[in-house]
């Protein structure tokens, strides 16, 4: 009898954490820093299901460069892709992928037209990987979810296969023909496409069995028997976890594990050589850490000193690129606080109107708390902002959703920008609205008057309340928070998968020549580059002649109107 540990953890974005991160490092590598009484197995695999190089803030900079580093520093043995891999395009990934010192597997996307040596399999990925491991051969391959053409902006022209089909296909290929004792798959899917392997997958050659996950950002696990498609229940019967690590004795077959180095789970499998050559898994134990920061010892584990300097290396590279100069600001942009969560804003204009026109959406909404500069930028022809000053305008990456939602919606949302309330940012920077305000009426009824601006025709008209709008906002208030709760069951046209950010899309607008240097040679693709071309034809009025730096000019449009000053 043997016993091999698999550890497993997915979709993880920020490497800004140095508690955080190095200690996930440390615990990757030797668990019995936070499991009291656990002895790692002699024989370990390390495995990785997705989303590492974007999105974040830190890669809205270095394009997926600052995760390098630190997952080589993480002795992985195998990794699936995930969607937001291909954020900044598949020539980018490859490159990338090209820098990690282990394999990247997707068997079920594949090109739709390969061209002369064109790799039929996207980026760097192989079809499958082989380990051995304790005398056994273990087989592993990645599928990818078939939502991905919808929320993945950059994935090149490819089909998305059939996850179970392609599954028990691979399976048998990988028991019959390269000879190996077990059958991993590592998805990037939702747990629905999951359970669907599952059940495809249970016997004959087709078996698979483990499945190890992510696209769902939760910690859970489901065996042959359950079919809860609800990711955020851990089991079946298991809605409330007492502590931040839980374990299951038994076959799981379906296992992921949470985000953002928050959780880990430890597969530990015990074969056996039967008499008749083959191999069998006799059983199987299962640990989870939900979320380390809240392990009792989190705080005596020993920072990864290959995470701590790949960490400084990232930091220190994002320290000298926001020092690039990127525009000029022909006017001062006003970004204080006070200011913007109460009142028109050319700064909050500035950003509205990129996202309309990036998205070519009849409506942009920008909940003033997602613009934090909190000053005055000053105008200078002669000193441009850097990518610093761009940051500091927008730090959270807030994905950019698209929702179609009526006239009356609309109507009651901006009541609540108006509320009571708005010093706490839910205060709206508007395109392609004007709207006048009294904030002395009742709350609920202040909002006056609302214009629709229409991108084709100048003559702007009352807003229609029966009528359907396509509305560019942040994931923030579509998911209802600030007070937004109108939006929650309106119609979704492009969800946070799909979706730019803010801090992409300023950086994007502005630095052209900064983001395809680093993408070496990637293509974003015709949608986002028509996006890209519609906002900076929007807000950007000219280009400098010493330095061809673009040129703003942001100004106040009388789009909100106050007609009595702020009761306060």
């Amino acid at each position: 009898m043997d016993e091999i540990d698999i550890l497993h953890f997915n979709d993880v974005y920020h490497t800004s954490d140095v508690e955080l991160v190095p200690r996930f490092a440390s615990t990757l590598s030797k668990p019995n820093h936070v499991l009291d009484g656990f002895t790692p197995a002699r024989h370990q695999l390390r495995v990785f299901s997705g989303d590492a190089f974007s999105p974040s803030l830190e890669a809205s900079v270095l394009h997926g460069g600052h995760m390098i580093d630190l997952l080589n520093a993480l002795n992985i043995d195998v990794a699936c892709y995930g969607n937001h891999d291909f954020d900044f395009g598949e020539a980018r990934l490859s490159h990338l992928s090209r820098q990690t010192n282990f394999p990247w597997t997707l068997a079920n996307a594949v090109r739709k037209h390969c061209v002369g040596d064109q790799r039929r399999y996207l980026a760097q990925a192989q079809k499958f990987v082989t380990r051995e491991v304790a005398g056994y051969r273990l087989g592993f391959f990645g599928l990818a979810g078939t939502d991905w053409p919808s929320n993945c902006q950059h994935l090149p022209d490819c089909e998305i296969h059939d996850p179970a089909s392609d599954g028990r296909r691979l399976a048998a290929h990988l028991r019959n023909s390269e000879r190996c004792d077990f059958v991993i798959a590592v998805t990037h899917m939702r747990l629905a496409e999951d359970l669907k392997l599952s059940q495809a997958t249970l016997s004959g050659d087709g078996k698979i069995d483990l499945i190890l996950g992510g696209h769902d950002h939760y910690v859970l696990r489901r065996t042959h028997t359950d079919t809860n498609f609800d990711p955020s229940i851990i089991q079946p019967g298991v809605h409330d976890i007492a502590g931040p690590a839980t374990q299951f004795n038994g076959f799981a077959h379906i296992i992921k594990s949470g985000t953002d180095w928050r959780g880990l789970s430890i597969v530990r499998l015990r074969v056996e050589r039967l008499s008749d050559g083959s191999a069998s898994i006799s059983d199987m134990n299962l640990k989870q850490i939900v979320d380390l920061t809240k392990m009792p010892k989190y705080h005596q584990i020993p920072p990864c000193p290959k995470a701590l300097a790949a960490i400084a290396k990232s930091l220190e590279s994002i320290d000298k690129l926001v020092q690039q100069p990127l525009v000029y600001a022909d006017i001062s942009l006003e970004g204080r606080s006070t200011l913007i969560r109460s009142q028109e804003s050319n700064l909050g204009n500035m950003v509205a109107d990129a996202v309309r026109a990036f998205y070519n959406s009849d409506i942009a909404l920008v909940n003033s708390g997602g613009i934090r500069c909190d000053r005055v930028i000053e105008r200078s022809k002669d000193v441009p902002l850097c990518i610093r000053d761009i940051l500091d305008i927008s730090p959270f990456d807030n994905a950019m959703v698209v929702k179609r939602v009526s006239g009356s919606t609309i109507a009651l949302s901006l009541e609540n920008s108006v509320s009571d309330a708005h010093t706490d940012g839910r205060f709206m920077q508007v395109s392609g609205l004007s709207i006048s305000v009294n904030w002395h009426h009742e709350e609920g009824d202040r909002i006056l008057s609302i214009f629709h601006h229409p991108r084709q025709n100048p003559a702007p008209y009352p807003l229609q309340h029966d009528r359907m709008y396509t509305v560019a906002m942040t994931n923030f208030i579509a998911a209802g928070f600030d007070g937004y709760s109108c939006f929650e069951s309106t119609e979704t046209m492009i969800d946070v998968e799909g979706a730019m950010t803010d801090t992409n899309l300023l950086l994007e607008v502005f630095g052209g020549a900064f983001t395809s240097r680093d993408r070496v040679d990637g293509e974003l693709n015709d949608n986002t580059t028509a996006g890209l071309m519609r906002a900076r034809k929007e807000i950007v009025i000219a280009y400098n002649e010493s330095d061809g730096l673009p040129v703003i000019r942001p100004r106040l449009e009388g789009r909100i109107k106050v007609i009595s000053g702020v009761n306060l």
